[in-house]
């Protein structure tokens, strides 16, 4: 056997022992052409670039829905900003090895200004559109947008039309922040993030309360705006079902981390998505005390896990519930694939079928609790690479 080279390098295709396509785990190949996964009668190309996974699993690549842990690579101490081309780059390594192959980051458009201000998003968008050719896996932008961040509307519009977003969520964390209020050590965590002092931050919290009668028409306008291109909307942290309901009725058929089992329930009702935090399955709870993710998902009230604030947690999480038997592994699969494809409006990938784009990743799961990404592979082509595969000789797969 031929010896492949360890990235960036464009493959015809994969062979292994245990290939999860719809039909299920199974020994196969999958052939590549033009970065989707073309029909398996296809012949191999002699001579051509097959990667041989043995009894690795080989997967659709994880399609991560919601995830900030980039601030910390942009922020990784209150008051400590690196530039954000050096730690794109480095998040994008975070998210190969992690087997993410498609990542909507979470830019926040916040009335607290400084890292979830409009400054810091126009460089992550800026930084993205130079990047993009030199990173390994698919970007995209997931809007958190403050409901009574009202000065804010009209950029996020332009955001919208102009491409540079692709899904957006409707989230309102100033309750949280004004029941604060006189709380100034905890106050003072989100003032150092905001790059402002703790009289200043105190003040954009009364300023944004005041903005409540304007929120419903702003966010009416904002999700017509996005509904237009054709972006889904999602809404977040939903406390109760007539919050959840309303949300639905504005267009938000996405519903993020629902803060209860009713509002899940509710969710599941009127046919939205749910989406829980992976971490949440892998440290067996939730960091805030909402609903055990787990229990969600044994309820079916939970449709797409995300990474939230661990790059690490949607592999780990959906093997896990594989080896506690609480899902089998299409369906486990599927939270972080196929069912963030879905709600994403995505429908090239998500799956290792036919037309597909081919988006897949090859891991090793002898470990149990400790999965371990070998290979990521984006388009056809070999991102990442922890250790040396083989190759087949076409000849042998036409075989």
């Amino acid at each position: 056997m031929n010896s492949i080279p360890t990235s960036c390098t464009a493959l015809t295709g994969i062979s292994g022992q245990r290939l999860l396509t719809p039909a299920g785990l199974a020994r196969g190949r999958l052939t590549f052409h033009d970065g989707r996964i073309a029909d398996a009668s296809d012949s191999p190309a002699t001579g051509a670039s097959w990667l041989d996974a043995g009894n690795l699993l080989v997967l659709p690549g994880i399609i991560d829905l919601h995830g900030d842990a980039f601030e910390r690579a942009i922020m990784p101490r209150p008051g400590v900003t690196f530039p954000y081309d050096a730690a794109l780059h480095d998040v994008d390594r975070q998210l190969l090895a992690n087997g993410i192959t498609t990542e909507f980051h979470g830019v926040t458009l916040s009335w607290e200004g400084g890292l979830r201000g409009e400054p810091y998003a126009e460089r992550m968008f800026e930084s993205l559109e130079r990047m993009q050719r030199a990173m390994g896996a698919r970007h995209h932008v997931h809007l958190r947008f403050e409901t009574h961040h009202i000065g804010g509307v009209d950029i996020a519009q332009q955001w919208i039309r102009a491409g540079r977003v692709q899904f957006l969520a409707l989230n309102d964390h100033l309750p949280g922040m004004a029941r604060r209020l006189g709380d100034d050590r905890k106050l003072l965590q989100y003032a150092d993030r905001a790059e402002c002092d703790l009289d200043t931050f105190q003040a954009r919290i009364r300023q944004a309360l005041s903005c409540a009668n304007e929120v419903a028409d702003a966010m009416r306008d904002l999700t017509q705006c996005a509904r237009a291109a054709g972006l889904s909307v999602a809404s977040h942290d939903d406390p109760d079902p007539t919050t959840r309901r309303y949300y639905h009725q504005l267009g938000c058929r996405v519903a993020e981390f629902p803060l209860t089992a009713d509002v899940a329930r509710l969710a599941r009702d009127l046919g939205d998505a749910t989406v829980f935090g992976a971490p949440n399955v892998v440290r067996g709870r939730s960091h805030t005390n909402a609903p055990n993710a787990t229990e969600m998902i044994r309820a079916d009230l939970c449709d797409i896990l995300t990474s939230d604030y661990y790059y690490p947690a949607p592999l780990t999480a959906a093997l896990r519930l594989v080896e506690q038997n609480i899902l089998p592994l299409e369906k486990a699969w599927n939270l972080v694939s196929a069912n963030p494809a879905r709600a994403a409006g995505l429908t090239d990938r998500g799956s290792l079928a036919t037309g597909q784009a081919a988006d897949a990743i090859i891991v090793d799961d002898s470990v149990p609790g400790l999965p371990r990404v070998c290979a990521a592979i984006v388009g056809g082509v070999l991102r990442y690479a922890a250790r040396s595969f083989g190759s087949i000789e076409a000849e042998r797969l036409a075989a």
